[in-house]
């Protein structure tokens, strides 16, 4: 009798150590630095991170931005000359020689992948004719793209008081930059041909981003190197037709960091649905009684793993609607935020016809299935 209550008592404990192993806890991963996050390359959202918010040197991933700007300005077959001042450029440099004259792609190529500083002096002189009003510009693009606490002194990421960024707005700059296709090809070569001015023959450069060789699917983006920024990396990889952008700064191993960041959201998150499209997201009163009901344009999805997000919606909205009213009617706005950080906003819609000339009895009927319905 014993044994047949023991044998129960361990299938029941069997049991529920069975239902506990379908539903694992997923832990973020260990990490090397105090500054990172990922991001979802579709709709922006900061899927995890730690102070991704505190501004920080971040070394030559300012070579990003630098890309775009020069992009927004210049065309990839124009020729830029090299200046005495940017001959002079401190190291990591790509000995170029005051009077020489590159192609902007030429110059690309080496301040991307090679991580070259004298080629990002080059390229800002070439754009602003001098490159503190080129760190204008940077500082104006990246406020336009949301990076708001970013804050440029020059092109290349060397020290400066005052050059400092965050890991959120590196993840943005990264994901607008792999728009960019001129910036999305160079950032996912692993080498590259540069033809250097002083040699008869191209030059092979390989790519500082050693990520491109060791994680699949990896196709970006930057590394950035310092006494003040540590070893920081904006790397991205894509995996059926998601995109993510990792950030590390400041890390032991950046390249680690960022592979386990990866690995995270392409193996432990999961998407869950904050608006569908299908469904009413509130009904407005009419003057004349009726129920208006208001839906999203599109379906809005977000990514969740450790732990759930803090979402807000704020409605923006015209609450007079006046009827008759078609469906598909736009009447205002939503915007989606998840953890602080704006991920997007969705039009709101008119659900169905609404006609002035309805009896009492119709209204009354579909006010009363509505509530019905709600409880």
């Amino acid at each position: 009798m014993i044994l047949k209550l023991l044998k129960t008592l361990m299938i029941i404990v069997f049991l529920q150590l069975g239902v506990g192993l379908c539903s694992p806890v997923i832990a973020a991963p260990y990490m090397s630095s105090s500054y990172y996050g990922l991001m979802d390359g579709e709709n922006g959202q900061l899927i995890l991170s730690r102070n991704a918010n505190e501004p920080r040197p971040v070394a030559s991933t300012t070579k990003i931005l630098t890309a775009i700007v020069v992009l927004d300005y210049a065309d990839l077959s124009e020729v830029a000359t090299v200046s005495e001042k940017a001959a002079h450029t401190p190291q990591y440099a790509i000995g170029l020689k005051a009077g020489q004259k590159l192609e902007i792609r030429e110059l690309l190529k080496a301040s991307l992948v090679k991580s070259a500083n004298d080629a990002a002096v080059v390229l800002a002189e070439h754009v602003a004719g001098d490159e503190r009003f080129f760190a204008h510009l940077m500082n104006k693009k990246a406020f336009l793209l949301g990076a708001s606490q970013t804050h440029f002194e020059n092109s290349s990421g060397l020290p400066s008081r005052d050059h400092l960024s965050t890991v959120y707005d590196l993840a943005l700059l990264g994901r607008y930059a792999l728009t960019i296709p001129e910036i999305a090809e160079l950032v996912k070569s692993r080498q590259i041909e540069f033809r250097h001015p002083s040699y008869r023959e191209p030059l092979i450069l390989n790519n500082t981003n050693t990520l491109l060789e060791s994680y699949p699917g990896a196709n970006g983006i930057k590394t950035g190197t310092t006494n003040a920024a540590g070893k920081c990396l904006v790397a991205s990889a894509q995996r059926n037709g998601r995109q993510l952008i990792a950030v590390t700064l400041h890390a032991a191993n950046r390249q680690a960091d960022c592979a386990r960041l990866l690995d995270y959201g392409f193996h432990e998150t999961r998407q869950i649905t904050i608006l569908a499209k299908e469904e009413t997201f509130k009904e407005i009163p009419s003057h004349g009684g009726q129920l208006i009901p208001i839906v999203p344009e599109r379906d809005v999805v977000l990514w969740i793993g450790e732990g759930t997000p803090n979402i807000e919606k704020r409605v923006y909205m015209d609450y007079q609607i006046k009827i008759p009213v078609k469906k598909g009617t736009r009447v205002g706005s939503v915007s989606i935020f998840a953890d602080n950080k704006h991920v997007e906003s969705v039009p709101l819609l008119v659900g169905a016809d609404i006609n002035s000339h309805e009896n009492k009895i119709e209204n009354w009927l579909r006010n009363f299935l509505s509530r019905l319905k709600e409880s």
